[in-house]
């Protein structure tokens, strides 16, 4: 996602596997298009990024093309940008302690919503074989 973004249209494009691990198509559902499902897969992704701290949160959004005046910029133009922000070079911000680390945060922010929003759809436990829970 970071070569192109994380808008839904880039998504649907170039991560489809990404809306299909945030937002899965619900079994015994009438099939979810994916278009939906990028909506509300990319509302997730941002709300991630809006909880991260700053200045973590306007890098990962310039990273991936969240903000307005991203979106026509090139991977290298973003790391710059996102390299401002902590002071450092592009070629420094690119390393695992950087971007690295930037890309984890959110990826465990998007997990922990993506555990949440499970945990609440889970059904109370059904009665076993006998009727008794």
């Amino acid at each position: 996602m970071l070569r192109r973004g994380g808008r839904p249209a880039e998504l649907i494009t170039y991560a489809p596997e990404f809306v299909d691990l945030v937002w899965p198509a619900e079994a015994g559902m009438p099939r979810q298009a994916i278009h939906d499902r990028a909506l509300r897969a990319h509302r997730m992704l941002t709300a991630a990024v809006a909880a991260m701290e700053q200045p973590h949160s306007e890098a990962i959004g310039i990273m991936l093309c969240l903000w307005p005046g991203t979106l026509g910029l090139t991977l290298d133009q973003r790391r710059e940008r996102a390299a401002r922000l902590f002071g450092i070079q592009s070629d420094t911000f690119r390393r695992s302690a950087h971007e690295g680390r930037l890309v984890l945060n959110l990826s465990l922010e998007i997990y922990q919503r993506v555990r949440d929003r499970h945990d609440r759809r889970r059904t109370l436990p059904t009665a076993d074989h006998d009727g008794a829970l």
